[in-house]
């Protein structure tokens, strides 16, 4: 059969709904139609995107009637940028669109439908983002380093001058960052940087692809001092990275409500939107609704982000963690904040050897919060803990779906709530948090 000839020509198009990567979706010459930049009930004037990644893919040029939901974007990168693609989106309707694809995953998994539905969390939406990976390029027909985001077409690195979601000190530092690596002699050499900011500082980790000359060190070891930003240098893996200058890492971030501090390393895994981390944190401790004689296991638990606040309210609880650095910082965190009834440790959670490893001991409430792949590992371990509730706080609502359906279907559980958490706004990323609990048991909050 032929291919179809894609025309190359402008054309209208009616928006029907959008899909789950906020697309809008039009019929169009007997094919659906994704159209970026679309919002469903709306009239627009599009043209085709071509290239085999954008197979049925099209790109918004005018909007001839506008649906009620959109909103003017404040990022003049919007529609080229890939980190963002929902900022025509009014706020409302960001959180009712990744609610609705949560419950519609667990629904087509499982035939699940929570007791209750949680309403969706929402924290800061704008210059939240204090996690970053930029990408770096030398582009000598520009004239200069660009520094940002990928393009929608990911072979490309966006110019940015400003962002409307990095967090303030990084997003305000892009202008000065290009000029900066623009200047060294190993311009060429380095491929990205990770941005990480605690409450009152922020670094920057530069992997660079070949050793750095005396005079590039000294070029970065001004920027610093002149911005206040910590600078780390990456020669190699991330066990290569090092601070460019001496001193103790600075970076931190306060968890008010609970009385906690966390100290932490700019290449660990912290929340990326801190007002939404509390928000979560929160909500985790009114649904787990924990007593002092309570037993807690928390996995995948990191530098002790949920660890800690359930301490302050259990009477012990156990982190394991895979990464012997993160647990490292745990315990660190324990002390800083003067927890003794916290224990930690290294356990590989999707290792072979997870069955000897495991704690042969009972809990009364499990937290876990894996990475996107999830916990289907681990769940007939839980389950042989006796634990009555299970908070799963995922990063990936396919997997949470999954495995919410083998909790319900195989270990005894069911589905007591369920909502949605904008950690991404103005992304299609939907983090979620799930209680499951055994017969018997209320739920937290309610």
């Amino acid at each position: 059969m032929a291919r179809r000839r894609v025309s190359p020509e402008p054309f209208e198009v009616q928006i029907d709904s959008l899909d789950r990567q906020g697309r809008g979706r039009a019929a169009h010459n007997d094919r659906t139609l994704l159209v970026h930049g679309a919002l469903p009930g709306e009239s627009v004037r599009v043209k085709n995107l071509f290239g085999r990644r954008f197979r049925n893919q099209a790109e918004v040029l005018d909007v001839l009637e506008a649906a009620p939901e959109r909103v003017t974007p404040p990022c003049p990168s919007f529609g080229a940028c890939s980190a963002c693609s929902l900022q025509h989106l009014a706020e409302a309707e960001q959180l009712a669109f990744k609610q609705k694809h949560l419950l519609s995953l667990l629904q087509e998994s499982g035939g699940l439908r929570p007791e209750r539905v949680l309403p969706p969390l929402s924290g800061a939406r704008w210059s939240y983002r204090r996690k970053a990976r930029l990408s770096v390029r030398d582009v000598p027909a520009k004239g200069r380093v660009l520094v940002g985001f990928r393009e929608r077409d990911a072979r490309f690195v966006m110019d940015m001058q400003t962002c409307h979601t990095l967090a303030t000190p990084i997003a305000d530092a892009l202008p000065q960052l290009s000029r900066l690596l623009g200047s060294l002699d190993a311009r060429s050499q380095i491929p990205q940087l990770e941005a990480s900011c605690g409450d009152e500082q922020a670094a920057l980790v530069l992997r660079h692809m070949e050793p750095l000359s005396a005079a590039d060190q000294e070029r970065l070891q001004r920027f610093e001092l002149a911005t206040g930003l910590r600078l780390y240098l990456q020669p190699k893996g991330p066990d290569t990275v090092h601070p460019l200058t001496s001193g103790p890492s600075q970076l931190r971030y306060a968890l008010p409500a609970f009385d906690l501090e966390f100290r932490f390393e700019p290449l660990d895994f912290v929340q990326v939107n801190g007002s939404m981390n509390q928000l979560m944190i929160q909500q985790a401790l009114e649904l787990l609704a924990l007593k002092p004689e309570h037993r807690v296991l928390d996995l995948f638990c990191g530098l002790g982000n949920f660890t800690l606040p359930l301490a302050r309210q259990a009477g012990s609880v156990l982190g394991l963690e895979g990464s012997e650095e993160l647990v490292a910082r745990g315990l660190e965190n324990a002390r800083h904040n003067g927890l003794d009834q916290v224990s930690f440790r290294a356990v590989d959670l999707y290792g072979e050897q997870l069955q000897a490893q495991w704690p042969n001991e009972t809990f009364d409430a499990v937290l876990l919060d894996p990475p996107r792949s999830g916990a289907e590992a681990v769940l007939p371990l839980i389950a042989a803990t006796g634990a009555s509730k299970l908070l799963y706080v995922s990063c990936n609502p396919e997997t949470l779906a999954s495995d919410a359906a083998l909790l319900v279907r195989d270990h005894g559980y069911r589905l007591s709530a369920a909502g949605a958490m904008d950690m991404f706004p103005q992304t299609t990323h939907i983090e979620a948090m799930a209680l499951f609990t055994r017969s018997g048991e209320t739920v937290g909050g309610a």
